[in-house]
Formats: C-alpha cells, sequence, structure tokens
C-alpha cells in the first residue's frame, strides 16, 4: 500500500454523533470525501439530513438520524441499524457535546444538577459512544473521541467542561489499552477556538466579534477552520494511523 492509499477510507462505515453543523459536519464531510460511508446523527433531525445529502453528493452511502445521545438506549440502537443497513461499523466519531444553555457556571455556584449535565454530555457519552462501537467491531476499528484544549488549562465559568474533557483523555488512554488486543484504536482531538453557533450564543457576540476577540491569542492568528478538525479525524481513522492509540493532537494552532 502506498502513502497515498494508507489516508484513504474506502470500503469503511463511520458514525458520527453531532455531525449536523460546525466541527462534527466538518468531520463527517471529511470522512466522506475521503472514501467513507458516513452515518451522522444530531437532535435536530433537518439539519443532519442535510449534512447526509452532501455526504451523498459525493457518492457515499449515508442517512441523517436524529439522536439524543443524553438518551442511553438511543446510540446503541442506532449503532444496530447502521451495521444491518452498511454491513459493518469501522470508525466512530464521538463528537456531540457542548453546553445546554449556552451560559457559563463558576464553580463555586454550580448547582449538583448542572454539574452532572455537564458530565454526562461531555464525559459519559463519550464513554459510551466509545464502549457500545467497540462491541460491534468485531475485526477491529477506529474510535475517536472528541474532547477541547479547555482540558488542559484552567477555564473559569467552565470549569465543569474542562474537567469533563480532561476526563475524556484519561477514559481513552484506558480503553486504548484495553481495546488495543481487538485492533480497535482510540485516540482524542482537542480542539482549540472554534467560532461555533454554541461558542457565539454563549459569549453573546457576533462570528465577527469572536474572530477578532480570540485570534489575536492564537500564535497562527486565526481561529480554527471545521476542515482543521477534519483533517486530524482523517489520520485517526486511516491505515495511517493503525500504529497510533491512546494519544490526542491539540487542533489548536499553537494554543
Amino acid at each position: 500500500m502506498g502513502m497515498y492509499e494508507r489516508f484513504r477510507l474506502d470500503g469503511k462505515v463511520a458514525v458520527v454523533t453531532g455531525g449536523s453543523m460546525g466541527i462534527g459536519e466538518g468531520i463527517a464531510l471529511a470522512l466522506a470525501e475521503c472514501g467513507a460511508d458516513v452515518v451522522v446523527c444530531a437532535r435536530r433531525e433537518g439539519p443532519v439530513q442535510e449534512v447526509a445529502d452532501k455526504i451523498k453528493a459525493l457518492g457515499r452511502r449515508s442517512f441523517g438520524a436524529s439522536v439524543d445521545v443524553l438518551d442511553f438506549t438511543q446510540l446503541p440502537k442506532l449503532l444496530d441499524r447502521v451495521v444491518d443497513e452498511f454491513g459493518s461499523l469501522d470508525i466512530m466519531v464521538n463528537n456531540a457535546g457542548g453546553n445546554l444553555d449556552r451560559k457559563m457556571h463558576p464553580l463555586p455556584d454550580i448547582t449538583e444538577a448542572k454539574w452532572d449535565e455537564q458530565m454526562n454530555l461531555n464525559s459519559k457519552t463519550k464513554f459510551w459512544g466509545t464502549q457500545q462501537a467497540a462491541k460491534r467491531m468485531p475485526n477491529g476499528g477506529r474510535i475517536i473521541n472528541i474532547s477541547s484544549i479547555a482540558a488542559h488549562q484552567p477555564s473559569p465559568g467552565f470549569g465543569t467542561y474542562s474537567t469533563a474533557n480532561l476526563g475524556v483523555i484519561a477514559m481513552s488512554r484506558t480503553m486504548a489499552v484495553e481495546l488495543g488486543p481487538k485492533g480497535i484504536t482510540v485516540n482524542v482531538i482537542c480542539p482549540g477556538v472554534f467560532v461555533t453557533e454554541s461558542l457565539t450564543e454563549t459569549m453573546k457576540v457576533t462570528k465577527e466579534q469572536a474572530e477578532e476577540m480570540f485570534a489575536s491569542n492564537i500564535p497562527v492568528g486565526r481561529t480554527g477552520r471545521i476542515e482543521d478538525c477534519g483533517a486530524a479525524a482523517v489520520f485517526f481513522a486511516s491505515p495511517a494511523a493503525e500504529f497510533t492509540t491512546g494519544q490526542y493532537i491539540n487542533v489548536a494552532g499553537g494554543q
């Protein structure tokens, strides 16, 4: 296999949670451009179907599914459907996460309910997606968990989010060791500042204001683009990364 072919994903079947927009959409489209059939899921059915249509336009198989990852009965049903309809599950990207109420919550004042919600959304869902995908990968596979640069630094107002995402890295490292003998790799992408809908709504700024606010503090001089995380996901999903597991990569412009 030549080096170019080592980055191809032809014949592989992928699932991307939180795939209806932003980083999730970028990853889904990148995997499809490199040859994979990609199923996308998110809570909102309309946007997720739009991404599925873009994937089909690339000549790949796809469908969009309305799935709430916080209902832990829904994802296993989706993965079973993927295996039944597409024949396998080779790549799992656990991307869904964020901040549901788009508000900052300092740790000294956070409620127990908000703490649990953030831990469930940003940590438990990644564990559940990893475990459930691995059960459906009898011939090996690739699991990619999306964390955050916030995992590595103090994050006033977002302390629970930071804590949950650091936990994703620790969980993924252990899963990588435990699943390695089964031919399954587990790696993590930690995005830096990406001007997403969640970010602008939480910070109460426009996209232009967010770019101006954050770009000056990023060594490469700009915020992230969805294709930046897409490229990292393609590497981790590809044959080129078959000897890379239990690792995280910061896609953060040098932060």
